[in-house]
């Protein structure tokens, strides 16, 4: 897609962007529900409003690219967080991170560090398959890293 840019940042992913790539996760969206993807999108762009400056070090074709890339994953994940009864074929646990596993005589604990000094306020993402990769991109970004 050309990049297209509005009051200098790329410009918002739509309904129709989303259903494009992720339709298939998510097939109730395809003629219903406008209203809950749209409010979507919207609460994304609210909670993660730095993610539009992430990659602006880059070729702006690039940084567009990256960007939305990026909203839809989180568009994806909030959904599957608020939704799970949308999602198909991909694992959700409806926001709730797995903090404890048994499977037979294996009990397995994972540390929580959302709470701990210094903890990672980007941890929520990791609740779905989605969020998982809007945490990987957020955390690796050349800004972040401070390379140029």
């Amino acid at each position: 897609m050309q990049a297209f840019f509005q009051d200098g940042k790329p410009g918002r992913i739509t309904a129709d962007d989303f259903k494009r790539k992720y339709l298939s996760h998510f097939p109730d969206l395809a003629d219903a529900h406008e209203d809950i993807l749209e409010d979507a999108i919207d609460a994304v762009y609210t909670q993660f409003h730095g993610v539009q400056t992430l990659w602006d070090l880059q070729e702006k074709q690039v940084w567009f690219d990256k960007t939305r890339l990026c909203f839809l994953h989180l568009t994806a994940w909030f959904l599957a967080d608020l939704y799970p009864e949308f999602v198909s074929g991909v694992p959700v646990v409806g926001g709730v991170p797995v903090k404890r596993k048994k499977i037979g005589g294996t009990d397995i604990t994972f540390q929580d560090t959302s709470t701990a000094i210094g903890g990672d306020l980007l941890s929520g993402l990791l609740s779905n398959p989605f969020g998982k990769q809007a945490y990987m991109m957020i955390k690796t970004c050349a800004k972040r890293m401070m390379l140029r």
